[in-house]
């Protein structure tokens, strides 16, 4: 019994060797110990094993000739092959590798390809670097007398320079619009005398300016050209907080020695931002998206975008002690941008807009005439019979508590709250009338 053992299990064993060599060829070579330095017929062998890993430019994952997949690829076959032991041999010396460090290598490839490349490089090329030349009047001193004898004499003078200024922007229709901040090619009483716009593509594109916006530091060029790229614009009233953030622009004037924009990456850390005019600006900024993507000099009028490749905002300033970037800055929703650029391409400037509401504060004097406890709010004084606020409802003696669900207490609070709203837009009224609440929409008009 003990012979019949013994006989079927070198049987087996016989069989196992068998398949072992039909099935896999290259593990004798392997076995036996064999190299491309041996007798003649490890060589053979050792050929033959090579010969079935050739290099992914000539056969690719479907095992057809002129393949372009990369070696390492998913599917591809590089200069490393796959052995039908589970694991991986090099041609080069025979070793048999684990098929699990090639795995992690693949999946490591296609991992780095993640939404914020695809964002990247669906808004990228769309991305301009805006620099604007100005032509600016300095004060200085000029020698009138420069002789030891005389004396060392200066009088002031007024001379003129050009400065350049830069920005960047984004490409928001293919007839060559483009959208940058107000302060990008405006400074103070001066507007840029010349405007470049550089592509990705190297580009160097000239602009005319078709209008600003100082009240929401937004402006829009125009430029000529063939092939222009096109931002995808997106929405900002779906915004979450918490989201992927990425900035896109110009650092630092770095366009003027690279037309490639820099890329930074974070999150939306909030929104619905309000900030008060500085006193004698004309700019007012609401409901602006916070964000700690990078935002640096230079970066002003480039777009805010999220995961989807999306423009959801224009980055426009930050809050930093230091001067350089903090991790607080704020973009002007896309929302809005979509309608100044409107007003600007269509009109060449924001229309003014009209309420023909008229309004006072709440004096101790008043309240004791008109028996009012509460004085926060502002009282109607006048309306205009055919204006928008009469077609709403307001009314003479309306006491206006909140405008947009912000608290009113004084008639510069109200002002505030007002400056800036575009024709058309719609604005939440909170009124007392004899003692009772009521809401109101109000539309603005063209004045």
């Amino acid at each position: 019994m003990a012979v019949w053992y013994i006989l079927a299990a070198f049987v087996g064993a016989l069989m196992g060797i068998v398949f072992l060599v039909v099935a896999y060829p290259e593990a004798l070579h392997v076995i036996s110990g064999g190299s491309a330095t041996g007798n003649g017929t490890s060589e053979q062998s050792s050929l033959e094993g090579a010969a079935q890993f050739e290099p992914a430019e000539s056969v690719g994952s479907s095992g057809q000739a002129g393949s372009s997949e990369r070696p390492g690829s998913p599917g591809s076959r590089g200069l490393t092959g796959m052995s039908g032991t589970g694991g991986r041999v090099d041609p080069l010396n025979g070793e048999v590798s684990p098929t699990g460090l090639y795995a992690a290598n693949e999946a490591i490839s296609v991992s780095r390809r993640t939404s914020i490349v695809s964002a990247v490089e669906r808004a990228g090329p769309a991305v301009v670097s805006i620099v604007a030349t100005f032509q600016m009047q300095r004060r200085g001193f000029t020698r009138m007398f420069d002789d030891p004898f005389f004396g060392h004499f200066v009088v002031p003078q007024l001379y003129t320079r050009e400065e350049p200024n830069t920005g960047s922007g984004v490409i928001i229709d293919e007839a060559g619009y483009i959208v940058t901040n107000a302060h990008v090619v405006q400074l103070g009483e001066y507007t840029a005398r010349r405007i470049q716009a550089v592509l990705t593509d190297g580009r160097s594109l000239t602009c005319t300016l078709v209008g600003v916006d100082i009240m929401s530091d937004l402006a829009v060029l125009h430029m000529e050209g063939e092939d222009i790229p096109v931002a995808a614009l997106g929405r900002s009233d779906d915004i979450m907080a918490g989201e992927w953030a990425i900035t896109i622009g110009n650092p630092l004037g770095l366009a003027i020695e690279d037309a490639q924009p820099a890329v930074a990456v974070g999150v939306v850390s909030a929104v619905g931002r309000d900030f008060r005019r500085e006193q004698g600006s004309r700019t007012v900024y609401r409901d602006m998206i916070q964000t700690d993507a990078t935002i640096n000099p230079g970066n002003s009028g480039g777009p805010l975008v999220n995961a989807l490749g999306e423009v959801i905002g224009i980055n426009t300033f930050i809050l930093s002690e230091s001067g350089g970037s903090e991790g607080v800055g704020f973009a002007i929703p896309i929302d809005r941008v979509r309608r100044v650029a409107d007003e600007l391409i269509q009109y060449g400037g924001p229309r003014r807009g009209w309420t023909g509401l008229s309004v006072i504060d709440i004096t101790e004097y008043v309240a004791q005439e008109l028996n009012i406890e509460d004085r926060l709010g502002v009282l109607v004084n006048e309306v205009d019979p055919e204006s928008p606020a009469a077609r709403t409802g307001v009314r003479v003696m309306d006491i206006i508590r909140k405008i947009n669900g912000e608290a009113i207490a004084s008639y510069p609070d109200a002002r505030e709250a007002l400056y800036g709203s575009l024709v058309g837009d719609s604005i939440e009224l909170e009124v007392e009338r004899e003692g009772r609440l009521m809401s109101l929409t109000l539309h603005i008009a063209e004045l």
